[in-house]
């Protein structure tokens, strides 16, 4: 997929993005370890639907905004997407989340509705029902990384020393999958010393409380909530990150109308497993009334 380049002016940042096509906007937010260009199939697919798609580089994961990232907490990430949307088009648009990104589309929809049209969320569960994954000693033992991630000055040196580990998650989360061209997209994005500690940061914040924006504190009892707007949320029955069974509560922290899609021969980045499947179910969902 050929991407043009550009940035988005928001009142909050501005923000390097892929973009391609014509007609109503989707946007695309990505996660870790993970490029913007990786949505490449799934935007060809939707291109084709007559979408425009534009994915920006989550805050801090490009150099232009590589500084930017003094708060990391999910709710900065979810302040950011409806940032992008309000200027992208004031009526909302439609978005999808993967990852990091999900997150920032599970939040938004639940403290800012008015920006979101239609919402997909990709291989994370929606923040009202992760608790429930504490108390599951498997899934703990696949957040590995996060916990690697905390301990500061081990996590820089392993992932400043190499690439495998970033290779591992790949492998382990979606079996079987190839990345292709990606594979050094990705590498390139996290060789960056700032963006690595960018992400070191993100993920630091899940934990440490003073990484969170105090002036966006007021809303987290809503981002944290079920938001007020069906959400569509798929899973890969083959994701090594986040198993199928860990969706099993996920209807508790959606609004009525939403949907959970356990996709078969999808691992994690299913949009690159399965980018037929996920168009198609994306497609079905942003033409509903």
């Amino acid at each position: 997929m050929e991407f043009d380049e550009i940035v988005i002016e928001t009142d909050r940042l501005n923000f390097p993005a892929l973009a391609a096509g014509d007609g109503p906007v989707v946007v695309c937010w990505h996660g870790f370890p993970d490029h913007p260009a990786t949505f490449g199939p799934l935007a060809e697919r939707l291109v084709a639907a007559g979408r425009r798609v534009v994915a920006p580089f989550l805050r801090g994961h490009h150099p232009a905004t590589a500084a930017d990232l003094t708060y990391a907490g999910g709710i900065t990430f979810a302040a950011d997407a409806a940032a992008v949307a309000a200027v992208l088009d004031p009526a909302g648009v439609d978005m999808i989340g993967h990852d990091i990104g999900a997150g920032a589309v599970a939040r938004l929809a639940a403290a800012w509705p008015e920006r979101l049209r239609r919402g997909i969320t990709m291989a994370v569960p929606p923040p009202a029902s992760i608790p429930a994954l504490r108390g599951d000693p498997a899934q703990l033992k696949r957040f590995f990384y996060i916990w690697l991630f905390q301990v500061r000055g081990v996590a820089e040196r392993i992932l400043e020393t190499n690439r495998e580990l970033v290779d591992y998650l790949w492998s382990t989360w979606s079996p079987g999958l190839d990345p292709g061209e990606h594979r050094a997209r990705v590498h390139a994005l996290y060789s960056d010393p700032a963006v690595l500690a960018n992400t070191l940061r993100l993920y630091r914040a899940n934990i440490d409380m003073s990484l969170h924006d105090p002036e966006l504190a007021h809303l987290m009892a809503k981002t944290e909530a079920p938001a007020p707007i069906p959400l569509l949320v798929l899973a890969g029955a083959d994701d090594g990150c986040l198993a199928p069974s860990t969706f099993a509560d996920a209807e508790s922290g959606l609004a009525p109308d939403s949907r959970v899609e356990i996709l078969d021969g999808a691992g994690h980045f299913m949009h690159l497993d399965r980018p037929d499947a996920v168009a198609e179910l994306a497609l079905e969902w942003f033409e509903k009334p």
